[in-house]
């Protein structure tokens, strides 16, 4: 089954992880997110660990190693074959710290009352 990719967009009308992107400034490593994201499309919840984590509630974590630097994007599913991108980070520390979590957590919310999507473009 292939899924369709939807970015969240946030009250103020902008993606969180579209802007996250835009701060990613190495071109190899923005590219690798990106097909990260396609092969999330393509087998849904059947990446391995390697690449997808659990993290609380419905939302997991796409993980990417590149370079020097961790870099996760949030998502979860929506519906059979809808995947919801919610928020990215770049990983400094063992853990989620709080506030990246609790934003998260209430983009996850947002949309569960708001439904504001636009589609993730499969290049």
């Amino acid at each position: 089954m292939t899924y369709i990719a939807y970015y969240y967009i946030s009250q103020s009308e902008q993606s969180p992880l579209e802007k996250y992107l835009e701060t990613i400034k190495d071109k190899p490593t923005l590219a690798k997110i990106y097909r990260l994201i396609c092969k999330l499309i393509d087998t849904g919840c059947n990446l391995p660990s390697e690449f997808a984590k659990h993290v609380t509630g419905k939302i997991y974590e796409l993980r990417l190693r590149s370079r020097n630097n961790q870099y996760r994007v949030f998502y979860f599913i929506a519906q059979k074959d809808k995947i919801v991108l919610l928020d990215g980070y770049t990983k400094k520390t063992k853990r989620i710290p709080k506030h990246v979590l609790r934003r998260t957590i209430n983009h996850y919310e947002n949309y569960l009352i708001n439904q504001n999507a636009k589609p993730f473009v499969k290049i």
